[in-house]
């Protein structure tokens, strides 16, 4: 059908030894020579990029520059430049086929509930143009219209029609007319890129003020793509007071004086210190990085990614973290906290899909540094895994951490049954927990036994009413005679909290003779807590008697 459609048009017909399918049309938020599409690799089915600019309605200059476009595009190498995949020219027209991209300014490029400004893709886009400036190219059409974004939202620079050496400030201005992208409402450049001054860059300069306010301005406003509608003579004040100074330079560019203002502006503190830029560049160079560095680094990162913007750590940081903990020598337990923070932001189906395996396979894992970081945060995961995943893989693990020989491992393993149980089979709760938690009376760490006395309370509303009852008499038994103040006093506090379980009887009989021994605790405050039990323990006791009897009648 594509073949036929490209034919109609008179863009000529693709050879067949062309590598790729030419898909469905991507909509353009802008008036441009060239159309863009989806497509695929016919060899192994992925997803592409296919520029189009067909040759039939364009005058000489801008089949020029359609043709620099893709020879640029092809020669130059650079991680934020768009990355060129294949060319071809037929008589009709150009493809240029590159991976997935979609405009920056598309509806689809757009995070409807992020606030924050995308400050790593605007230092993207000004590296990539560092990276021109310094090899001795002018962009010329440096701007919002000429970056794209990449499937997990990284910025890439595009857009090569005029790119060259040697350009002239006032020949690129004039050629922008023809061959730039068409937005309506936006500026044109400065009159004074006109007065013969300013540097060919000086385009380039302009371009990168308009990235600016829009990037900042965007984010303040919440309009994107074509809805922003661009001031620049109060774009400032949506800028950080830092960078006010260096955008009014860039938006009035006048002779270099030896300088080169983008990469000086990449170098400002406020970049350099931007936790986001701090992130995405260290994970960047990992590779290079020594262990102290690495250790350091990862120590600090749950703390610096509250700083960096959700859908950045959800689209470029976790996929990162998800490779680095596979880096020969990096330990995960290290990437393991950053990785877990990051993963309960996720959908449900996302987590299941990019974290959840991880997660099984570590509670597998013998390392203890890697079993504390998953126990102390399966409260936070919990919901995100599935009942299957929790009963056949993760629970059967976890149950070894009981009997572990560390006992920080053991007190973990304790305080996530409050979460396991609720998501457990009752065979499993009845069968092996309850079991579990009677032995752990007898731990020798004292915080043990009070975290089972803790735990035998919170799970009792999930097991059945007289099998938790006959757990807390043993649990709560042992507890009142624990030689640790804090047992004893739990145990206290637990029998309150659930004396509904309990019958009259057992309270009277078999549960009040130990409150009454704490009566006298050598402890302060355990004895003070016990008359606090004991008193609403008379209370429910003589309420359920009262209501005995007048169930009963006269």
């Amino acid at each position: 059908m594509f073949k036929n459609l490209l034919s109609a048009v008179g863009w000529g017909e693709l050879p067949n030894s062309f590598g790729f399918s030419v898909g469905e049309k991507v909509d353009l938020p802008f008036s441009w020579q060239w159309v863009l599409h989806k497509g695929t690799k016919k060899s192994d089915g992925s997803v592409v990029s296919i520029f189009i600019c067909g040759k039939k309605d364009l005058d000489s200059q801008q089949v020029a520059a359609a043709k620099n476009a893709v020879q640029m595009a092809k020669s130059l190498r650079h991680t934020h430049i768009i990355r060129a995949l294949d060319s071809i020219e037929t008589e009709g027209g150009f493809y240029l086929v590159t991976e997935e991209v979609i405009p920056l300014l598309s509806p689809e490029a757009a995070e409807p509930e992020e606030k924050q400004p995308a400050v790593w893709g605007l230092y993207q886009a000004f590296e990539a143009l560092s990276f021109l400036h310094q090899s001795g190219f002018t962009h010329g059409l440096f701007g919002p219209c000429s970056i794209f974004v990449t499937k997990k939202g990284e910025y890439r620079l595009g857009g090569f029609e005029l790119c060259r050496k040697g350009a002239d400030a006032q020949a690129l201005v004039a050629q922008r007319r023809n061959c730039s992208p068409g937005l309506v409402g936006w500026p044109d450049p400065p009159s004074c890129l006109l007065d013969g001054q300013a540097p060919s860059s000086g385009v380039d300069f302009w371009g990168a003020a308009l990235t600016m306010a829009y990037v900042f301005g965007s984010a303040k406003t919440g309009a994107r793509g074509t809805d922003f509608r661009m001031d620049m003579t109060r774009a400032s004040q949506d800028l950080p007071p830092e960078l006010r100074k260096p955008f009014a330079d860039l938006a009035k560019p006048g002779p270099l004086r030896g300088r080169s203002p983008i990469a000086e502006l990449l170098q400002l503190e406020f970049f350099q210190q931007h936790a986001s830029i701090r992130v995405m560049c260290f994970l960047g160079s990992l590779h290079i990085r020594s262990s102290n560095e690495k250790d350091a680094f990862f120590e600090n990162l749950p703390g610096l990614l509250d700083s960096v913007p959700i859908s950045l750590q959800t689209r470029q940081v976790l996929p990162d973290l998800l490779e680095a903990q596979k880096f020969p020598g990096q330990e995960a337990a290290q990437v393991l906290p950053s990785i877990l923070k990051i993963g309960i932001r996720l959908k449900d189906e996302e987590f299941k899909e990019k974290v959840a395996p991880l997660v099984a396979q570590l509670f597998a894992c013998p390392d203890r540094a890697i079993r504390f970081r998953l126990l102390s945060s399966i409260g936070e995961m919990i919901d995100h895994l599935d009942d299957a995943m929790i009963n056949d893989k993760i629970f059967p693990e976890c149950v070894n951490g009981f009997t572990d020989s560390n006992g920080p491992i053991r007190e973990a393993t304790v305080k996530s049954l409050i979460f396991f149980v609720p998501r457990l089979k009752p065979k499993t709760v009845e069968g092996r927990v309850v079991k579990l938690l009677v032995k752990l009376m007898q731990d020798p760490e004292a915080s043990i036994r009070t975290n089972a006395v803790i735990c035998s309370g919170r799970i009792s509303s999930h097991v059945p009413k007289a099998v938790a009852n006959q757990t807390l008499l043993t649990v709560l038994g042992a507890g009142f005679k624990d030689p640790f103040a804090p047992c004893r006093i739990a145990s206290l506090q637990t029998l309150v909290a659930c004396a509904a379980l309990f019958s009259c009887e057992e309270i009277a009989t078999r549960m009040l003779p130990g409150v009454c021994q704490r009566l006298v605790d050598p402890e302060p405050s355990v004895a003070d807590t016990a008359f606090t039990v004991l008193s609403s323990l008379q209370q429910i006791v003589r309420q359920q008697i009262e209501e005995r009897r007048g169930s009963a009648g006269p």
